[in-house]
């Protein structure tokens, strides 16, 4: 492809309705994405904030981590979302949030962790230097470090341009339930998307329906497969970014 499109998807936090739901439609069409686990043993996300009986998540129960290196081998990447996911806690042991979750996970699914996801966006603004010194090659973030709300600073980068790119803050665009696949696809720039929930508001954040996802990577496939655009996990798309 001598003006490649790329994309990249990317979903953030673990949600069990990734693996349970959109996982299997994800390998039916052979599309590979970046799974932003968080390195806890809690069965629940963000506890702390009320989730106690929903948005349940990986909790890294030897079905989990068996289940996580299949996905590896399928082409799938596994990177880190932290340890805690707590907007309190984060901001006190920024190195530990980083190196733990690095070495938990890396440790659990027996392969590098390259790539670190900034909670809530734009936590780099106290994780940035922690996760470059724990040895992440890349990281996502969103919003431009601004909070939530004001719209994301960029989520399409020239393909070759790395003078442009960050790749310590990249951002994204979250996924909405209202989606034009064919707009995600522009020659020559590669497109960071987002997906938390898949399914309903108990699956997880801003959920989108698995009807919609269905439709959605079935047309993302469609497009692939006329050579319009290539699907690459988070870590491939910074390397195809980067090269000049």
């Amino acid at each position: 492809m001598n003006n490649p499109a790329l994309v990249s998807l990317t979903f953030d936090d673990g949600f069990r309705c990734q693996f349970d739901k959109a996982l299997p439609i994800l390998n039916s069409h052979g599309i590979p994405a970046t799974f932003f686990l968080i390195a806890n043993r809690d069965a629940t996300h963000d506890r702390w904030s009320g989730h106690v009986n929903d948005w349940w998540k990986i909790d890294w129960r030897d079905d989990d981590i068996a289940m996580l290196k299949d996905v590896v081998k399928d082409g799938h990447e596994i990177g880190s979302h932290s340890v805690t996911h707590d907007p309190n806690k984060m901001p006190t042991q920024p190195d530990a949030e980083a190196q733990e979750s690095k070495r938990l996970i890396e440790g659990w699914i027996g392969k590098e962790v390259s790539s670190f996801c900034y909670p809530f966006y734009h936590s780099h603004a106290y994780l940035s230097n922690a996760v470059k010194n724990a040895g992440y090659k890349q990281a996502r973030g969103g919003f431009g470090g601004t909070p939530p709300g004001y719209g994301p600073r960029a989520s399409y980068y020239s393909v070759g341009q790395s003078a442009a790119l960050d790749k310590f803050n990249v951002d994204c665009r979250q996924i909405s339930k209202t989606e034009n696949v064919g707009g995600w696809i522009r020659p020559g720039c590669w497109h960071v998307l987002t997906f938390h929930g898949i399914g309903v508001d108990k699956d997880g954040w801003e959920p989108i329906s698995l009807a919609r996802f269905s439709k959605q990577m079935a047309e993302l496939a469609r497009h692939r497969d006329s050579n319009a655009v290539e699907v690459v996990p988070f870590a491939d798309g910074i390397r195809r970014v980067t090269v000049t």
